[in-house]
């Protein structure tokens, strides 16, 4: 072969391996399946010349197959971004660094009573003004008062528009402290009385066209939806005169509660304990019923319940058997099977009486304000409910049938007061 020849076919061989090159290429480019399978690397399958073909970009087939490709790769792209919650909503300026997780809430406290179920869409009315209306005299009572008072204020999404503290005392230094009280809130109001006594109380302080919420001051709770709950009343029984609430500490419903299973089984400590005691079991801050230690005296499982009249509001003397065992005592709840030993406790000795033993017995009272506690404690106020202890349970009135009851928090109109004073007697509880 001559030196022309060698070198022609040196030339064509260099051709045929560009060609061959270009080939691999476009089928990789494409992402042909033959780019193993034809053996292009080595150059020993058929090949077109490049040179009289279109470049790849411009062949359908490979623009179909780039396409799809193409599209594939977006859809991924985006599923993966979603998944992983990398997109976000682009906002000008550095992004704000992002805080530790949220951390669950805490417990809840203790929840009130529950709701009327017919109150659920039950709105304060915007008719008429509902206005607290506060029997002063008792500053300690009242400093536990007034956070009630506030929180249940219009401003504060109650039903309050007003209050208004009647001064019932002649006592300076009482009276000074009011003056500081009303300071704190826009809708307090002091009234000022010509005279002292019921009569003046309900006749310079009410306006007819107003409902008022009376409520005396040695009130130290109530629960959110009590004033609400006895508007709603009031206002769904027009032919009511007044609709009082629910109260805890007061002779007739003292009866009732204990037959609705409100009561708890407590008796006193006889003598002080013996072994230390946790801050949440003895002092100030005790009131869990949960953190007492069970009632264990030697002895017969009682406690005697004055009946005598004349005991009403004096302290008893130290040696007499229904006088408080020592100063600091404390309440304990019985043993097991506790609520079948109540009939051991004072309250065995109620009775639906104005004047009984819920009236006159500081023990009834004590065993009363424990057990309220422990009601607290373990989210149970609706056994206080009237009729049914069911949460769902509807309204729930007792009709006192033209019997006495404790006026201490209730709802009326300022008309129906000013149309029966003045009263014949001092006693408002008794003509109301």
């Amino acid at each position: 072969m001559s030196a022309d020849e060698l070198s022609r076919s040196s030339t064509e061989s260099q051709r045929l391996l560009r060609s061959s090159s270009f080939e691999i290429d476009d089928l990789e480019a494409a992402g042909g399946r033959h780019k193993y399978s034809n053996g292009l690397a080595n150059g020993h399958s058929r090949w077109k010349d490049p040179l009289k073909q279109s470049p790849p970009w411009r062949r359908p087939k490979c623009i179909w197959i780039a396409l799809v490709v193409a599209v594939v790769l977006i859809l991924g792209s985006i599923m993966f971004l979603q998944k992983s919650n990398i997109i976000e909503q682009i906002r000008p300026g550095p992004k704000e660094p992002q805080g530790p997780p949220p951390q669950s809430p805490p417990p809840p406290p203790p929840s009130p009573a529950p709701r009327i179920p017919e109150m659920d869409k039950f709105e304060k009315p915007a008719e008429f003004k509902i206005i607290g209306l506060i029997f002063f005299g008792r500053p300690p009572n009242v400093a536990i008062l007034d956070c009630y008072l506030k929180k249940n204020l219009v401003t504060n999404g109650g039903f309050l528009d007003e209050v208004h503290f009647v001064v019932n005392t002649d006592k300076k230094q009482d009276i000074k402290y009011l003056d500081k009280l009303v300071k704190t809130e826009k809708l307090y109001r002091k009234i000022i009385l010509p005279e002292l006594g019921y009569n003046s109380v309900w006749k310079h302080s009410v306006e007819p066209e107003h409902m008022y919420i009376k409520i005396d001051d040695d009130m130290v709770f109530f629960d959110d939806y009590a004033i609400a709950n006895i508007v709603y009343t009031k206002l769904s029984r027009p032919d009511s005169f007044n609709v009082i609430a629910n109260l805890v500490n007061s002779p007739e419903t003292g009866w009732l509660h204990y037959h609705f299973g409100a009561i708890r089984s407590y008796l006193p400590e006889l003598s002080p304990p013996s072994e230390k005691q946790s801050a949440a079991a003895l002092g100030p801050k005790a009131w869990r019923a949960s953190a007492l230690p069970t009632w264990n005296e030697t002895g017969e499982m009682s406690f005697p319940v004055t009946m005598d009249k004349s005991d009403d509001g004096s302290v008893l003397e130290a040696d007499r058997p229904e006088a408080p065992p020592f100063k600091g005592h404390r309440w304990l709840p019985l043993p097991e099977p506790r609520e079948a030993q109540i009939y051991k406790t004072p309250m065995a000795k109620s009775e639906y009486n104005p004047y009984g033993p819920d009236w006159k017995s500081w023990a009834l009272a004590a065993q009363v304000h424990y057990s309220l506690l422990e009601n607290i404690e373990k989210d149970q106020l609706r056994l206080y409910r009237y009729g049914t202890s069911s949460p769902s349970s509807s309204e729930g009135v007792w009709d006192t049938a033209l019997g006495r009851m404790n006026i201490n928090f209730m709802a009326i109109w300022g008309k129906d007061v000013l149309d029966n004073v003045p009263f014949e007697g001092p006693d408002d509880e008794h003509e109301l």
